[in-house]
């Protein structure tokens, strides 16, 4: 069991080169069941990655997307409120 308590945002998980998790959201907590596609024989190695995107990039493409939402704030860049990520991490 791989257990995740807060990847930041936008993250692909790979086993073996296999997607096994696809995270949007830094505050969803993720348990993943990998026994079955774990390599099991001697001398063979598990690789694990872990591959983040921008989030900062990655909200401005959905702020862009939706040209149609009045995107409200107080201080900063708009675009931090279009993802759900720890704001004081922007």
């Amino acid at each position: 069991m791989l257990a995740f308590d807060g990847l930041d945002t936008f993250a692909t998980v790979r086993l073996n080169g296999e997607s096994v998790l696809q995270s949007d959201n830094m505050f969803v907590p993720h348990r993943v069941e990998v026994g079955g596609r774990m390599k099991t024989k001697t001398g063979e190695e598990n690789v694990l990655e872990v591959e983040f995107k921008s989030a900062r990039l990655e909200a401005i493409k959905i702020k862009e997307a939706h040209p149609e939402h009045a995107w409200v704030g107080f201080n900063g860049d708009m675009a931090r409120l279009a993802v759900r990520k720890a704001q004081y991490h922007w």
